[in-house]
């Protein structure tokens, strides 16, 4: 099939996405952001070569937004993923002014993802993909399939047009009653005005943690948890792939899981919770057919990301969220499979975007040689003390924790 002639609706998670800011002069945009850290570097003409080639086989890396009203749809028509390199030592840190993270992407005139090596002591490979029209997941699968091309290789082809609405629905009656005001692992602080701009922090341990995902749920719990008779609530993002087996996409195929983590919680307890609720088909999408969700294709874009706005300005003031935190491991990388002739990489790392519904989300991914979390907050609720504050007193927990019972902590002041 010719990536140009690829075309699909849009889901109600694409819209969601998209309305958070879907134009260049829109801040604080929902940008998927995945980066491959090592030494060495790509010669500039063949990455460009390679992502020219990538779009045959990962037709959504370069849609576009067109139609309008209910028929709005991506179209592949629209520039190929955008190639940077950067000259600047970078630690692989946050820093503010990081403007290779934090450039906006386009959906109406594109493109809608782009590449960035940036050149230092070390050497950044950033793919940034709107998550509009990737999610993580995808983003890794893009990222793989423009690693096998650098090598020579001919990847799969990423062309389903599947969409949330496509899976079989959720079981309603099986997925935990909301939160209306969820306990939070921090104290948010005294704002003298509201501020969409996140901080993120990014934590490396040595080795691959398979319970890190486990660790992290139960230190945040931890951190939130100060009444023993209430749970804490934690989301958790799952892809739904694996009800798809035979479809390849960079779609937004991911379902939410609503983890209630008790005080006397230990891994084993959240692995049967996690069991019992995937077996219960919680992750599956819930509503996205009702009329009032195909409702939302009928807005435009303009007036959604107006009213979104005006959203995220109400929970930034007086802060009530339905969950804890939010925590997605998206999985192992093979380095192996990142690397070139010319380029060695040593970890890989996810950025995760803005946190709006949530207090705080946390990003891990494992390889070979270590385990790598990315803590984000907003900067209206955190400042970079509370932020180092809380980044310290997680990773401690998660240090701590081993067969014995973690001890119960206060709330972080700040």
């Amino acid at each position: 099939m010719d990536e140009t002639s690829f075309s699909r609706k849009l889901s109600l998670s694409d819209v969601s996405y998209a309305a958070s800011g879907y134009r260049q002069h829109h801040d604080h945009q929902l940008v998927c952001q995945l980066v491959v850290q090592g030494q060495g570097r790509i010669a500039e003409p063949a990455l460009l070569q390679a992502v020219q080639e990538v779009a045959r086989f990962c037709p959504a890396a370069r849609v576009r937004l067109r139609g309008w009203w209910v028929a709005k749809r991506w179209s592949a028509c629209g520039p190929l993923p955008r190639v940077r390199v950067v000259q600047r030592e970078w630690d692989g840190l946050y820093h503010p002014g990081l403007d290779f993270i934090d450039t906006s992407l386009d959906l109406i005139t594109g493109p809608v993802a782009e590449v960035v090596q940036v050149v230092g002591r070390s050497t950044y490979l950033v793919f940034r993909a709107h998550h509009a029209v990737m999610d993580g997941v995808g983003l890794i699968d893009f990222a793989r399939a423009l690693f096998k091309l650098l090598n020579g290789i001919e990847p799969e082809r990423y062309d389903s047009k599947v969409r949330l609405e496509d899976l079989p629905p959720g079981n309603v009656a099986a997925i935990p009653s909301p939160v209306s005001q969820a306990q939070i692992p921090f104290v948010p602080q005294a704002a003298a005005a509201l501020d969409r701009s996140r901080l993120w922090r990014r934590i490396s341990l040595p080795g691959t943690d398979n319970k890190i995902l486990l660790k992290t749920m139960l230190a945040l719990s931890r951190l939130a948890g100060d009444d023993p008779v209430s749970p804490v609530r934690i989301h958790m993002p799952v892809s739904l792939r694996r009800h798809i087996r035979q479809e390849r996409s960079l779609s937004n195929l991911i379902g939410m899981l609503r983890m209630d983590i008790d005080v006397a919680d230990d891994c084993k307890a959240v692995v049967r919770k996690i069991k019992q609720a995937m077996g219960e088909q919680q992750e599956l999408p819930v509503a996205v057919n009702s009329i009032t969700s195909k409702l939302a294709f009928a807005v435009p874009l303009m007036v959604l990301h107006c009213l979104q706005s005006l959203v995220i300005r109400s929970v930034l003031q007086r802060p009530r969220f339905r969950c804890s935190a939010t925590t997605s491991h998206i999985g192992f990388v093979d380095l192996q499979a990142c690397s070139t002739a010319t380029f060695a990489a040593h970890t890989v790392f996810g950025i995760p975007v803005p946190p709006l519904g949530t207090p705080v989300m946390v990003v891990m991914m494992t390889n070979q040689h270590s385990t790598e979390m990315v803590v984000s907050v907003n900067r209206t609720l955190l400042n970079d003390e509370g932020a180092d504050a809380l980044v310290v007193r997680l990773r401690a927990l998660i240090e701590q924790y081993g067969e014995r019972r973690m001890e119960r902590h206060k709330k972080i002041a700040v």
